[in-house]
Order: structure tokens, then C-alpha cells, then sequence
């Protein structure tokens, strides 16, 4: 078995494409052995910012065989009185078979001569030669340039080859390169060593650059990372801010990790903690330090007590140097922390009204006004969600100060510098001028959640503020025409519907958002008059846009399948009850429980049995009431009177004041019996009378039966 080592080695890569090349690459070069039948024990590739690197190991010499079937003349043309024709002779020798190996074979067609020949498997070295030049060339990423005079591009100049096969350098050619790359087997070192290194075998590779201060291996180079920082951190008694994005980049930034503490003046902790962390770690890619056990409000302006004037700088540099390294990076820090507090003291000084008024300024959709126009809308959003939900516990007056002020930081200094800080610094604003608590937090929560998996807002003012934000994107974006289409949704319109969806399910709101957008469409007509849109088309299109999404949101809180079916019946009465996303949130509660009991598979073969039955007839699945449907004179058995007694149960308890969906279950398990008997061959009935007035009769008491239950799913689609 043999190895295989390359090594590409590279001016600085993005650290993106450092990490994304590495699925790339292994792909791409598996298709092409899988295609080949070179056989091979496993493909590894790793990537620091300097070098990609693949290395192959129990690789076969020489690829399998390939049989080959080609498909000859028509069996009429190649023989003739069982005698080879030309056309036979010549179909064989260009297989470079014997005529006598031919055969013939049925086909769609009629008879067809058929061949079969074996294609020699090429030597894994040649095909290597052929593979990475394509292999690289296919690689793909963002911002790829070409250098020097040359066509060829890569994300950053290629300035080496590493190319070893066992002990032997494998040559192969990239073409319009400039200049030219030689194919080698000399790599280089870290970067401030400057050393070149002889490679002599892939067996030694990857413990020669470690003692060239390089290491190749992206998850030994991450394990690194975490380790230093975990020591260093609880060395300090203090928690590191690391997240995985970070860590990644961090990774994908150094060859030679080193950890250097830097520290800041403590004249910075009364700017936000939030805006020194994002400084830290999106603009400086450093890691803040926390104190610990210490929590902190979204409504905090000052960071004591909070946050620890240390900070970790992940290096590529040598030890030597540690010191400038950290007094450099605490110059850099400084400066920008001195801009940021210059931000928010100028921030300060700005009144929430007088910021207001400058989202007149700010541009929104086109022909949807500027941002102090859509605040307006999402003042009224907010006004009529606050109408349907008549929650007495609710302040109306804080509700519009919310909505009103929640997109006043788009004009702050400190957003405008530091975009990340958008949503966070508006209530740190309205707090500083007094505002409630309520309000202030409602404003900072109000973009949650902003993505898969993302916090709610902690209260209801913040959770209505945030329905109403997304409502009006939602509602402006569809009027604009610009609705998700395939897989393109520029404006997270399924994400900002998602957020609708899961705020209005966790809070238990109970909103027709159906009659929402109906409203809320006829008020975008009157305060947008310019605009053209067909209402009715524009409601159909959100109504199928929320039945989507409310489905995907129950697959994705892994809600069983079976039962997600049962609930999200394509038939048109279920469409309008799946937009009630609290009723359908108590009917999957209840189904859940009721198949955790014992009496499920009665009740369900009941129920599906009378549904099945109930199709035959023409009752309309939307008719509950049995008056002028179900005659009692007609009834010829007891057990008709019981189950009729049974309806008149479900209609008393529908239409009363308390009725839930566990009372209604318990009434069919009560009464499962009494369906039963109905098909009791001795004391039951015939539902298919001759007498079409008692046929009718017992097929409509039996629809009054289905049409209760579908009030909660549909039984037929669950299994016993």
C-alpha cells in the first residue's frame, strides 16, 4: 500500500475558504477514485492559512479492471445463416475481441449484438497526475484572483508544490500560471522562520512542520486553542467569551498558536458591555473576559462588574515578540474604544423623539416610504394585535412607546459605526432617558428571534412589538412582489415568519393572523395609494405562505410525523384551522396524551370505522348542529338513540364557555361503546337501509360523529 502527500502552499488565505476547502477538496478527489476504481484506505485534508494539504494513504499501485458491455450492429446484419457478416468481424476487432465471444440479446429494440470488453486499470500515479490539476481548478470560493501575467485563479497566489508519492515526486502540471510552480518537495516554515524544508516521505510530514513552529492539522490546531484559552482563563478566575464562529476564525488565522493577554483601562467599563465585546471579538478577533458568576441586563449602559479589563489575543507570532504583540494590540484597542465611547456619550446627548424624527431620513422598500413610515405601520400592527388579544394585563401606552422607538438606534452613532449593535443600544437609550423597564426591554428584544434555534423575547410587550415588526416586513415585502421563490429568499421572509409563528406558540397568543393581514392589507391601500396590488391574491399567497411555514415548524420541533399529518389535513376546512396556531397547538397536546392511553386503538377504529362510512353521504364536514339533519322518529334500534344522545353531548359541550379538547376525547371514550354497537351484528343496524330516508338519517348521524372528531384531527390517518 502507498501514500500520498500534497501540499499547496499559498500567500495568506481568507480564513473561510480555509475551512470550506477542505469538504471541497475530499469530495472532489473520492469522485474521482470512486470513478476510476482506485482503491484507497482513507483521504484526509487539512489547511492552515498558508498551505492546503491532502494526504492519501493505502492507496493501491494500480487501479482495478474495468468490464465493459458495448452494444453492436442488430443480430439480422451480424450474422447471416449463423455465419459472422463484416459488420460482426469489424464490431469485434474494434473491441478487440474474439468474433466468437460476441452475443446476441433481447432488447426493446429487437436482437442486438452485445460485446464485452475489459479496459485496463491505469497506474494510480498516472491518474494522480491527471486528477489534482482538475481537482484544484474545481475548487470553488469567493473573491478567487489571478497574479502576475498568468490566467489561472485561486483565492491567493500559489507560491509552492509539495507533490510526494511514497518517496517519489509526483509530477503533474497547472497550467497558466505566472510563475510558473515548480512540483517539489520543498515546503516552507512558518512564516517568521522563513525556512525552506526538504520533505522526504509523507510519513514524516506532519511531524517536521510541527518542528518548524507549523501545525498542519486544523482540529490538533483547534484543540490547541481551546486549551490555552481554558487554562489562562481559569488561571485569571475569569469565564472567556468564545464562540464557535470565533474559534473557527481563530483557527484558521494562525499556524503556531500562541496566547498573549492584553488589558484595557478601566475608563472603558461605562461604555456596554455588548459594544466592547463586539469590538473585541468581530473587529479585533480577540477574546473578552468575563467575570464570573456575574450576569448582566440587556438595559446596562456600563460595563463594572461585568467585564475584566484582561483580554486574549490568539498570536502567529513568536514568543519573543509576545510583549510589542500585546502592547500593539492594547494601542489598537485603545483607539478603538476611545471612538466608541465617543459614540455613545454623542448618542446620549440625542433625544429619543429627536432621533425619531431622523428615520425620516432613512430609506425603506421602494415605494414603501422611509423607516419612520414603516414605524408608523408597526405602531398600527401593534395597536390591532393589541385589540385581538383584549389582555387586560397589558399597557397600551407602553406597547406604542415601544413600537414607536424600537427602530430609533438605526440613527445612533455607535450603530452606524458598529452595525452588529443594531437592536441592542435603543433600549440601552430609552433607559437612560427613563423609560419603563417594559418598554426599554421590549425595544431590545423586539428582532428575537433573529434565527434557527434563537431566544424569544422575555416579555409579552417585547414578543408584540416583535410580532408586529415582522408583520409588517412580511405584509410590505409580499405587496412588493419580492416573495421568496425556490430556494432565493433575500429578505428572510421564512425566517421572519418562523419568529411569528414561534412567538405566537411559546406565548400562547390567540391571534387569527388570517384576519390580521385581511385588515392590515386594506389599511397598506389607504396609506400607500400608489401602490398596486390585488388584496385578495396578496392574502391567498400569505395565508399559503403561513400554512408552509407552521408545518415546517412543527417538523422541526420533531413533532411525530403521523401526527403532523392527522392535524395538517390538506382538506380546505383544515387550512383554516391550521392558522390558528394556539387551537392547534391544544389539538396536537391533546392528541399526544390520547395515544399515550390505553383506550387510543378503540377510540381511533371507532372513529375511522364511522368516518369511512360518513364519506358515503353528502352531510358537509363543516355542519355540527344535528337539527333538520337527524330525524330521532326514524330511529329503529336503541342503540341509535344512544349514540344520538352521544351527538347531542358534543354539540352542548362545543358550544359552551368551557370547552377544551381533552372534554370533548373524554366524551368518545365514554361513548366508544355505544359507536360500537351501532355494528353489532345482532343488535346494531344496517347504515345502508334500502329505505333511502333511514339510510340518510344514520349516515348523517354518523357524519355528525366525524365531523366532531375532525374538529380535532383526522383519525384516519393514524396508526392503531
Amino acid at each position: 500500500m502507498s501514500k500520498y502527500l500534497l501540499e499547496i502552499g499559498t500567500e495568506e488565505l481568507p480564513a473561510d475558504f480555509s475551512h470550506s476547502v477542505l469538504n471541497q477538496f475530499k469530495s472532489l478527489i473520492e469522485f474521482e477514485f470512486d470513478k476510476k476504481l482506485i482503491k484507497y484506505n482513507s483521504v484526509f485534508c487539512t489547511s492552515t492559512p498558508r498551505r492546503i494539504v491532502l494526504f492519501l494513504d493505502g492507496l493501491v499501485d494500480q487501479a482495478e479492471d474495468k468490464s465493459i458491455i458495448r452494444k453492436g450492429p442488430k443480430a439480422i446484419s451480424a450474422f447471416l445463416n449463423g455465419a459472422p457478416t463484416n459488420a460482426a468481424i469489424g464490431f469485434a476487432n474494434s473491441l478487440g475481441i474474439n468474433v466468437d465471444d460476441l452475443e446476441i440479446r433481447n432488447t426493446e429494440k429487437g436482437e442486438f449484438v452485445f460485446g464485452k470488453t475489459v479496459e485496463k486499470g491505469e497506474s494510480t500515479r498516472k491518474s494522480l497526475s491527471l486528477i489534482l490539476p482538475k481537482a484544484i481548478k474545481n475548487l470553488q470560493g469567493p473573491r478567487f484572483m489571478k497574479w502576475g501575467s498568468g490566467n489561472f485563479k485561486f483565492s491567493r497566489p500559489i507560491r509552492w508544490v509539495v507533490s510526494l508519492y511514497n518517496d517519489e515526486i509526483l509530477y503533474f502540471e497547472l497550467d497558466e500560471c505566472d510563475p510558473e510552480i515548480v512540483i517539489g518537495n520543498k515546503s516552507k516554515s512558518h512564516r517568521l522562520i522563513n525556512q525552506e524544508i526538504k520533505i522526504h516521505n509523507p510519513d514524516n510530514y506532519f511531524e517536521l512542520m510541527t518542528d518548524n513552529r507549523v501545525l498542519v492539522n486544523r482540529t490538533d490546531r483547534k484543540e490547541k486553542i481551546i486549551s490555552i484559552i481554558n487554562q489562562s482563563s481559569k488561571s485569571l478566575d475569569l469565564k472567556p467569551d468564545l464562540s464557535e464562529s470565533l474559534l473557527n476564525e481563530l483557527t484558521d488565522l494562525v499556524e503556531s498558536p500562541i496566547l498573549i493577554i492584553g488589558k484595557f483601562s478601566e475608563e472603558f467599563l461605562d461604555i456596554p458591555v455588548e459594544v466592547l465585546s463586539t469590538v473585541m471579538k468581530t473587529h479585533q478577533r480577540y477574546i473578552p473576559l468575563f467575570q464570573k458568576d456575574k450576569t448582566f441586563s440587556k438595559l446596562d449602559l456600563s460595563s463594572e462588574e461585568i467585564i475584566s479589563t484582561n483580554f486574549f489575543v490568539i498570536s502567529n507570532g513568536l514568543n519573543e515578540s509576545n510583549k510589542n504583540i500585546a502592547k500593539g494590540n492594547e494601542k489598537v484597542l485603545k483607539a478603538r474604544f476611545s471612538d466608541a465611547k465617543f459614540f455613545v456619550e454623542s448618542d446620549k446627548r440625542v433625544s429619543s423623539n429627536e432621533r425619531n424624527q431622523k428615520l425620516k431620513s432613512v430609506s425603506y422598500l421602494k415605494g414603501m416610504g422611509n423607516v419612520f413610515q414603516r414605524v408608523e405601520r408597526i405602531e398600527d400592527v401593534t395597536k390591532m394585535v393589541f385589540k385581538c388579544l383584549n389582555d387586560e394585563s397589558l399597557d397600551i401606552k407602553k406597547l406604542i412607546e415601544a413600537a414607536k422607538y424600537c427602530k430609533n438606534d438605526l440613527c445612533s452613532e455607535i450603530v452606524y459605526e458598529f452595525p452588529e449593535l443594531q437592536g441592542i443600544m435603543g433600549g440601552k437609550y430609552l433607559k437612560n432617558e427613563g423609560f419603563s423597564e417594559e418598554v426599554c426591554l421590549a425595544v431590545s428584544e423586539h428582532y428575537l428571534p433573529s434565527f434557527y434555534k434563537d431566544s424569544l423575547p422575555s416579555s409579552k410587550y417585547g414578543a408584540i412589538v416583535s410580532l408586529s415588526d415582522k408583520i409588517e416586513t412580511l405584509i410590505s415585502i409580499f405587496i412588493s412582489g419580492k416573495r421568496p421563490t425556490g430556494s432565493s429568499d433575500p429578505y428572510a421572509l421564512r425566517r421572519n415568519l418562523n419568529g411569528v409563528i414561534k412567538i405566537i406558540w411559546d406565548f400562547e397568543l390567540d391571534l387569527s393572523l388570517e384576519n390580521i393581514f385581511d385588515d392590515l392589507l386594506d389599511l397598506w391601500k389607504v396609506s400607500l395609494p400608489n401602490l398596486n396590488f390585488i388584496k385578495e391574491k396578496v392574502l391567498d399567497d400569505l395565508i399559503e405562505f403561513l400554512i408552509q411555514r407552521i408545518i415546517n415548524h412543527l417538523e422541526e420541533i420533531l413533532l411525530d410525523k403521523e401526527i403532523v399529518k392527522a392535524i395538517c389535513s390538506s382538506d380546505e376546512l383544515y387550512k383554516q384551522r391550521i392558522i390558528n396556531i394556539v387551537d392547534l397547538k391544544n389539538r396536537i397536546k391533546c392528541i399526544a396524551l390520547l395515544k399515550e392511553k390505553d383506550e387510543f386503538d378503540k377510540i381511533q377504529n371507532v372513529i375511522t370505522r364511522v368516518s369511512k362510512l360518513a364519506n358515503r353521504g353528502n352531510l358537509d364536514k363543516d355542519i355540527l348542529l344535528s337539527k333538520n339533519y337527524v330525524t330521532p322518529d326514524l330511529f329503529e334500534e336503541e342503540c341509535e338513540s344512544k349514540v344520538f344522545k352521544f351527538v347531542g353531548e358534543l354539540e352542548k359541550l362545543f358550544y359552551s364557555d368551557n370547552f377544551d379538547y381533552m372534554k370533548l376525547i373524554n366524551l368518545f371514550e365514554i361513548n366508544a361503546n355505544n359507536i360500537k354497537d351501532l355494528f353489532d351484528n345482532e343488535n346494531g343496524i344496517l347504515v345502508m337501509s334500502d329505505d333511502l330516508k333511514i339510510r340518510n338519517n344514520r349516515l348523517n348521524l354518523l357524519s355528525l360523529i366525524r365531523n366532531y372528531s375532525l374538529r380535532i384531527a383526522d383519525f384516519t390517518l393514524l396508526n392503531s
